[in-house]
């Protein structure tokens, strides 16, 4: 079976996401158009530059009271901070993978940090969440 190219993908992804978000990250892993990453993970552009963001186009924090793999945000943090939650069997690609949460739950992470979305983005490409307390940030490659 021959590959899509990085255009093709790239344009697939766009498509996928109606035009106002790419999955910039997922093609430059080269990975094909059933890659998870265009169903899971998108990139937007934001007030801060490129950061990942939800399939609809809501941004993605990371939490620095986390530790590697491991959430430290239940309760009510999870309550203003929803973890942005996986399948046990989710299928994993690059620096995205699962971790599984004292709950049981299971949750996204990128360079073994938990992601989070935040209850004050309301739009697409909001950062709302950026630096509230110095302890969350936007998701952003090679943070």
């Amino acid at each position: 079976m021959k590959l899509p190219t990085l255009s093709t993908l790239a344009l697939a992804s766009a498509l996928v996401l109606t035009g106002c978000a790419t999955d910039s990250y997922a093609s430059s892993y080269g990975t094909s158009n059933e890659s998870p990453a265009s169903g899971v993970v998108s990139t937007v552009d934001t007030a801060i530059g490129e950061v990942f963001a939800t399939t609809q186009g809501m941004t993605l924090y990371t939490f620095t009271r986390d530790t590697a793999s491991v959430s430290n945000c239940y309760d009510g943090c999870a309550e203003s901070w929803p973890p942005f939650t996986a399948s046990k069997n989710a299928e994993t690609w690059g620096a995205f993978t699962v971790i599984e949460r004292t709950d049981g739950s299971y949750q996204w992470a990128y360079e073994n940090q938990p992601l989070y979305t935040w209850v004050g983005d309301r739009q697409r490409g909001d950062v709302n969440g950026h630096e509230i307390s110095d302890v969350w940030f936007a998701a952003q490659a090679g943070q």
